[in-house]
């Protein structure tokens, strides 16, 4: 993180900026739908984000990869909100409406699936015990200290329609966090890093 800025003062520059989006954005695209959870968990001097590594299947457009809990929208959904209430239920045991609601970030669109996302960002309130499940092989909580450094980011070679193309990662521990997670995350990051400054501007005047 930033020197001048804290774990605090950065949560509550998110907070401020997700009080506006607090509705997925809408879209006319007849593409599927989907929605992820971003939690974060507020402890020992640092933001941290929960994130799965999924379960290897050929069924699955992200096998293996390191992700957001959440999934398609079904039938039974009535709004994107119980889709990702449900999702996360499923995927790691946790109910979120036990925990704060702070807003939505923009849509993304994979791409390797027709299909368009909408991140819900929580605030943990009470301590979040995930667990694994048949789609979620592993639960892990990465720092937004690490996430925010520049030196961090990396690069990695994916293969996209028969073509090398090179892409944004982090590489934390043993993990590669890329592709769609790696996009949230940057948007993440960059509300995080603008509200603060401007935030720490604004209180230095």
């Amino acid at each position: 993180m930033p020197t001048s800025a804290t774990p605090q003062t950065i949560l509550e520059s998110l907070v401020r900026a997700l009080a506006l989006q607090q509705r997925p954005a809408t879209s006319d695209s007849k593409k599927a739908r989907g929605a992820v959870a971003v939690i974060i968990r507020e402890d020992t001097g640092d933001l941290w984000l929960l994130m799965i590594r999924r379960r290897e299947s050929p069924s699955d457009p992200w096998s293996g990869q390191m992700a957001f809990p959440g999934g398609h929208s079904d039938p039974q959904d009535r709004t994107l909100f119980d889709t990702v209430r449900r999702e996360t239920l499923e995927e790691v045991g946790i109910e979120v409406n036990e925990h704060r609601f702070l807003g939505c970030l923009r849509n993304v669109q994979p791409k390797n699936a027709p299909m368009i996302v909408s991140p819900f960002v929580f605030l943990e309130s009470k301590k979040a015990d995930p667990t694994t499940s048949r789609e979620a092989t592993e639960t892990v909580w990465v720092p937004v200290s690490f996430l925010m450094n520049p030196k961090n980011v990396s690069s990695i070679m994916v293969a996209i329609r028969g073509e090398n193309v090179p892409m944004g990662c982090y590489r934390y521990s043993n993990h590669v966090i890329w592709g769609l997670s790696f996009r949230i995350i940057q948007e993440i990051i960059s509300i995080m890093t603008d509200h603060a400054w401007r935030h720490r501007a604004e209180t230095d005047v």
